[in-house]
């Protein structure tokens, strides 16, 4: 298990007018002109009011969308520059310098006027993500501190994530060391009732993480798309409901496997194909021109008194086609199962895209113990094998 050897307190007693170089992931959802969720900038608040309430200048580098390594105005960060402003209640200078000609005099003279400097997208480069050892010590050589605020790309090995690290003194922020804590809590602690919960569209993306929740976990309850292969691997009929054909035998295994583990839905919620009647159905009732778009009363009723009195919950995907109502039932009653545990252990982890949005689109944050910007560094995490962002704080 990872275990950082640095704290973002250590940072305190020489930040006070330094330049900060600050790795963040404002890789934000946005679509038809808007964001949809600014969780991952609300999530860094603290550290970046750290740094101002201690004089420092702050220069923020972060990804957005998948430009390939080449600039293009689909992907610049000038996009949600404003939107960004909004959140930190600051003004923030946006710079489209090129980072590899970027002298540090112009930083100093654009800090005379200004806190905090938003650098363009950082993959418009492709020597960001070839780790390139020069354009490392280029960014590097624009500030005098680093802070690893990225925890959702830290399983990468990227110039802003293990590069600048070796040219200046580093440590991690607020956030990334929440990450870790909470992280190592849901994998650690042995509790007589663990359940986790797994939505979503695939098992391919996921399939690391399910196996070793399988393994570690007393529960896991399947809903969305995800259920419906592992009943497309029992031979249940699901019409033309959206499921993983390639996914079907490992499915099968570990139906095998996991036998008194594996929670799936005893009735669903369909749409019919032709008819377009959305009805209540028993699993084995499907016909062929069902599409299966949300769990049903009986199987809400059953997942929800696994969790109401479990010790420990981790939650990665909605549980039916959310977006569009009456499917949004299944995964509301997960949201009031949480709600309704009164176990005074109950630790409780969300995680995931789909889910984060879901979960501030209902204001229901409050109710879990930790919201989980994690992404793809979680499986890495979990599998224990660590994280170059991590083990870059601690060389």
């Amino acid at each position: 298990m990872i275990t950082l050897k640095k704290k973002f307190s250590d940072i305190t007693n020489f930040v006070f007018n330094k330049k900060v170089i600050v790795r963040v992931d404002f890789n934000l959802p946005y679509y038809q002109g808007k964001v949809s969720d600014f969780t991952r900038v609300e999530k860094i608040l603290p550290t970046i009011k750290f740094l101002l309430k201690n004089q420092a200048k702050v220069i923020l580098i972060s990804h957005f969308g998948r430009p390939k390594g080449e600039k293009n105005n689909e992907f610049s960060l000038n996009i949600i520059k404003s939107d960004i402003e909004n959140i930190l209640k600051k003004k923030i200078y946006f710079c489209d310098d090129n980072l590899k000609t970027l002298k540090r005099d112009k930083i100093d003279k654009i800090f005379k006027n200004n806190e905090i400097i938003l650098m363009e997208n950082i993959r418009f480069y492709p020597e960001e993500i070839k780790g390139d050892e020069d354009f490392s010590k280029k960014i590097a050589s624009l500030g005098d501190i680093y802070i690893n605020e990225c925890f959702s790309v830290s399983h990468r090995s990227h110039s802003s994530i293990v590069g600048i690290s070796k040219y200046l003194p580093s440590f991690p922020g607020m956030l990334l060391e929440n990450e870790i804590s909470n992280l190592k809590n849901l994998i650690t602690t042995h509790n007589s009732s663990t359940i986790a919960v797994f939505g979503g569209s695939k098992i391919s993306t996921k399939l690391k993480i399910v196996e070793f929740y399988l393994n570690k976990f007393n529960k896991i309850i399947f809903g969305g798309a995800m259920a419906n292969t592992f009943l497309k691997a029992m031979e249940i009929e699901i019409g033309c409901s959206l499921y993983e054909k390639s996914m079907t035998k490992i499915a099968k295994e570990f139906l095998e496997r996991f036998v008194n583990k594996i929670l799936l839905p005893d009735d669903v919620i369909i749409e019919n194909k032709k008819t377009k009647k959305i009805e209540v159905k028993p699993i084995d009732t499907i016909n062929k021109e069902d599409s299966i778009f949300d769990i049903g009363p009986k199987t809400r009723l059953k997942f929800y008194n696994e969790i109401v009195k479990s010790d420990k919950l981790l939650w990665n995907g909605p549980l039916g086609y959310y977006e569009k109502k009456p499917f949004d039932e299944g995964t509301a009653f997960v949201v009031k199962a949480v709600k309704n545990n009164k176990n005074k252990n109950f630790f409780s982890v969300a995680g995931g895209g789909d889910t984060i949005s879901l979960l501030k689109q209902n204001d229901v944050f409050q109710y879990f113990s930790f919201i989980s910007t994690g992404g793809g560094a979680f499986l890495e995490f979990i599998k224990g094998d660590g994280l170059p962002g991590l083990d870059s704080l601690n060389e």
